[in-house]
């Protein structure tokens, strides 16, 4: 085949492809502005449903249900040779500049950069729009709150350590801090497959003193670490990049971080994959003022507190998910502060908050509690059990 036709034949398909993403572009410009329109008038529900889908249609560019429509629908036109996975890669950045058009968007993230919350950042915004690395999971939240921020990004809970208890107890706060105006409402969850790395300005391990990592890393690399670096001091900090940073000033240190913090803070790969679950996960939230519509596949997250000096008030509180057919798919406690062995429950279950049988079920549960909060409800995005 001749060089010069193919070349050529690349020219004109590039021309072909920079009109149509302008197109493309425009179209979706045009959406924004019509989501603000009578044309847009959300239908079906009660008024007060339909005043809900209106201020999330008016307030919130990125949709994650919608954004997972279209990777589905992408992805069923691909026949090849791009592999789904570089398909999907290239419409999150085309989704992401067409975002940057309609509004500037801010999301923040545990930093500092590099962090694996960071990269949940990037998978789900792309790189079009403007980011910002706050130095605690707390800090990510109280701005999502204050709407000095579009959109945050926490970790929630890990396949092998569990719950991260610092976005627990942030959201808690951010609860009681709440405003009708400011609030915050989990709208995405996202999965992230965890490999970890040790990073060093070393060249061998023998050279280590102490290792540096999130105290949840350290829980994830435990039986590794027994079996390889024994007796060397571990030191948890804020975040696995902040680990990175750490090592790459003081000779004789290393980081368990993920191999992205290798290049960025000029640190040696001494070893990969140490993690001791291979399957290892984290979940993420992603975080905004309001939370999506229903999709007909839906979680939500509450809390709530009952009278522990009621026998089986738990029991009775969770019964009405099983009366009403409502999957729970979720326990936890934590601390709720207000006094020694009393704790605020948070369950997660199937259904949106919204929804009819769930709507009678909240109501049903206050008669059991103290207190109930809905956390968010959002598009169930588990990955399948292979």
């Amino acid at each position: 085949m001749d060089l010069n036709v193919l070349r050529t034949k690349i020219d004109s398909l590039d021309s072909q492809l920079v009109e149509l993403l302008n197109e493309r572009a425009q179209v979706s410009i045009n959406i924004g502005l019509a989501k603000g329109s009578a044309s847009s008038e959300p239908t079906g529900g009660t008024p007060e449903e339909r005043s809900t889908k209106r201020k999330i249609q008016q307030d919130h560019i990125h949709q994650p249900a919608r954004e997972l429509k279209v990777y589905e629908r992408v992805k069923k036109l691909n026949h090849g040779p791009l592999k789904d996975n570089a398909i999907e890669a290239i419409y999150r950045e085309i989704m992401s500049a067409s975002i940057s058009l309609q509004r500037q968007i801010t999301v923040a993230f545990l930093g500092p950069r590099g962090s694996y919350t960071a990269q949940v950042a990037s998978n789900r915004f792309g790189d079009s729009v403007a980011y910002s690395d706050m130095p605690t999971i707390g800090d990510v939240i109280k701005a999502v709150l204050a709407k000095t921020v579009t959109y945050g990004v926490v970790p929630i809970e890990n396949s092998t350590m569990g719950n991260v208890d610092a976005t627990l107890d942030a959201l808690v706060k951010a609860t009681q801090d709440a405003t009708e105006e400011n609030k915050v409402q989990i709208r995405a969850e996202h999965y992230l497959p965890i490999h970890h790395c040790l990073l060093s300005t070393a060249t061998d391990k023998s050279a280590i003193k102490k290792v540096y990592s999130h105290a949840q890393s350290i829980g994830q690399t435990s039986q590794w670490y027994e079996s390889n670096m024994k007796g060397v001091e571990r030191i948890a900090v804020s975040s696995n990049s902040a680990a990175a940073v750490l090592a790459s000033k003081e000779p004789g240190s290393a980081a368990i971080c993920g191999e992205q913090c290798a290049e960025m803070y000029g640190l040696n790969v001494l070893e990969r994959n140490i993690e001791d679950k291979k399957n290892n996960t984290t979940r993420f939230f992603i975080l905004g003022d309001k939370c999506e519509p229903p999709t007909g596949s839906d979680k939500t997250i509450l809390y709530f507190t009952v009278d522990h000096r009621q026998p089986g008030s738990l029991v009775d509180a969770l019964n009405v998910l099983k009366v009403r057919k409502i999957n729970l798919t979720k326990i936890d406690s934590r601390p709720s502060g207000a006094s020694p062995w009393n704790y605020f429950f948070f369950i997660e279950f199937s259904g949106h908050w919204e929804d009819k049988n769930v709507r009678v079920a909240l109501e049903e549960i206050k008669a059991f509690c103290l207190e109930v909060h809905v956390l968010g409800s959002y598009p169930d995005q588990r990955p399948s059990q292979s």
